[in-house]
């Protein structure tokens, strides 16, 4: 019998109810609660149940603040970042802390309530995955469709504690015992590299036993491919500095923050796990250059039902992308906005680097000739939405003090610009979409530049064809031209380091703000430390005539980053009332 877990739930345990929809199999009937006998002989409310942990997932780990049906408190993780800016910026919630360096809510810094929330919201899941797995023998359904459900429900358990993992480091694991939150009992944690190991056990029996593809109004459930995209994950945050040889840790909590040595047959791991996915045939780029460049870009991002898209969130609401980032003359709440480093990430159509003197940049004309990918993520001045659904598309206007939308305006953007990414562009804030949406937790590019960075860390050299096979592709689906050597302006010969640069930054721009992409990328990479006191910037336009703009570039937001970020604080109250049996991270 294993030791059980301090998790202090309170009166946080009650089963999360699902929201009705129209959408699937989120559309639940059943209502749950924690009277496990009433669910087990329902057949609804097993089905509400399970469904009900797909919708924790969105919940707990786009945001570090948990989110609404609707996203009305919409904050991902990458607004802590070089990316985006929140918009109500302020140090006591976790992504804003991560640029001001300070988490100091509440008293000590272990107490920070975001802290909490994201130890004790995963737990809590993992805590009705394994009653859901005691007790789902019991349901009045089919042996097929129960044995699919729990399959399911090892997914979801599998992939909380990835998540957990890549926040806290090595963790207390629970397996399939149920523990009791108000009967709580202690557990240590494990070592990092026996939570990687576990981890990736059940992964593995989920890519052996889930389908291969969910259809119909089974669409966004668990699959194989979602299974070896999660392993994939796993690998790489394992293969990666922070972790590979690169501990920060010292004495008791060394081994929970990573491994001692570095070993690069864990970028192996990596590499095969990817190669398994795409050798499934399930995923694929969807490429449309032939409607307008990079168009393929825009509806993977867009379209609910994609080969592109590996593992997704289907929400409840219809329009919560509209409505959360747009700007206000569009109807929408304009709740993060993108740094002018971001706008500066992103190549030229010909696809240089815009610090690249043959790139054609023209300092006069920003946007013009830019990577298509620009136009599909962000909003600058000039950039057209419509204002009434089934009109013509119109510019909005970011130049300082222009209506509504303006930098210095009451409600306009601190940066100059917006994010429209993943937004349907027929839609205003708040419009109905009879298609429906969804976010990624995964796309397939990921895979293939998880693949390509592992190819690098093994040998830039032997493996250059394939890694470069990978971003020619990517770049291809993004409208960039190939040039005459058909490189679609990736350099040749880059070394491994500007090699792994390059994927990094190919990876900024084609996941900003994809469920924070970049923050976990500069965290696994321990390239955070880059920010420590680096301003980010506004691009400020002025109006000095019809149709007449300058610019000039403002500092806004200075970072500072300690090293003891890395990994979150276990809940001061967790190690209260552990009598020292759960270990702190580094720093805290």
């Amino acid at each position: 019998m294993k030791n059980k877990l301090v998790v202090l739930l309170g009166s946080c345990l009650f089963w999360a109810s699902c929201t009705e929809t129209t959408e699937g199999f989120l559309d639940s009937k059943g209502k749950e609660t924690d009277d496990l006998e009433s669910v087990f002989s329902d057949s609804i409310k097993v089905m509400g149940f399970n469904a009900a942990l797909y919708w924790q997932v969105g919940r707990c780990t786009m945001s570090p603040h948990n989110v609404s049906s609707n996203l009305q408190n919409y904050k991902d993780y990458e607004a802590g970042t070089d990316n985006s800016r929140y918009s109500y910026f302020k140090v006591t919630e976790f992504t804003p802390a991560y640029t001001k360096g300070d988490f100091s809510q509440g008293g000590t810094n272990a107490g920070f309530g975001d802290f909490e929330k994201g130890w004790q919201e995963p737990y809590q899941t993992i805590y009705r995955c394994n009653s859901f797995l005691q007790n789902y023998q019991k349901a009045p359904l089919s042996e097929g469709m129960k044995k699919r459900l729990a399959d399911e429900a090892r997914f979801i358990r599998a992939f909380f504690y990835f998540h957990l993992l890549r926040q806290y480091g090595g963790l207390p694991l629970l397996y399939d015992e149920v523990i009791d939150p108000y009967n709580p009992a202690l557990l240590e944690r494990s070592s990092f590299e026996t939570c990687v190991d576990y981890i990736a056990s059940e992964l593995e029996y989920c890519a052996e036993n889930l389908p291969l593809v969910q259809d119909g109004v089974d669409y966004g459930r668990a699959t194989a491919p979602a299974a070896l995209g999660v392993l994939t994950e796993l690998y790489a945050l394992a293969a990666s500095p922070l972790y590979n040889g690169g501990n920060i840790g010292s004495g008791d909590n060394r081994l929970l923050v990573g491994y001692d040595d570095y070993d690069v047959n864990r970028w192996q791991k990596v590499a095969t796990a990817a190669k398994r996915l795409m050798e499934l045939g399930t995923n694929e780029l969807l490429i449309d250059n032939d409607t307008r460049p990079g168009n393929g870009f825009y509806k993977a991002t867009t379209t609910r039902v994609s080969k592109e898209r590996v593992w997704m969130w289907l929400t409840v609401s219809t329009n919560f992308l509209q409505k959360a980032l747009l700007p206000k003359s569009r109807n929408g709440n304009h709740l993060i906005y993108p740094y002018h480093e971001l706008v500066e990430a992103f190549p030229m159509k010909n696809g240089k680097a815009i610090t690249d003197p043959d790139s054609g940049y023209d300092e006069d004309h920003p946007y013009d000739n830019r990577d298509p990918r620009l136009g599909y993520t962000i909003i600058y001045n000039g950039s057209k939405w419509i204002k009434n659904k089934g009109e013509e598309a119109e510019p909005i206007y970011t130049y300082r003090g222009a209506t509504d939308d303006g930098y210095g305006t009451a409600q306009g953007s601190p940066t100059g610009y917006y994010y429209r990414k993943c937004s349907n562009e027929s839609l205003r804030g708040g419009d109905s979409d009879s298609e429906g949406q969804g976010l990624s937790f995964i796309r397939y590019p990921s895979i293939m530049l998880y693949y390509a960075e592992a190819l690098t860390e093994l040998d830039v050299d032997a493996n250059r064809s394939e890694i470069e096979s990978q971003l020619f592709q990517i770049r291809n689906r993004a409208g960039i031209d190939p040039g005459k050597d058909n490189r679609y302006g990736v350099p040749a010969n880059m070394s491994k380091d500007e090699m792994i640069e390059f994927i990094i930054n190919e990876r900024r721009i084609e996941f900003a703000n994809e469920c924070g992409n970049r923050f976990w990328d500069l965290k696994r990479r321990k390239m955070y430390e880059r920010l420590d006191g680096v301003w980010t910037s506004a691009a400020v336009w002025e109006k000095v005539g019809d149709d007449e703009y300058t610019w000039s570039v403002v500092p806004i937001e200075q970072h500072f980053f300690d090293e003891r970020m890395y990994f979150s604080a276990i809940p001061q109250r967790e190690i209260d009332a552990s009598h020292g049996k759960l270990i702190q991270n580094p720093g805290w």
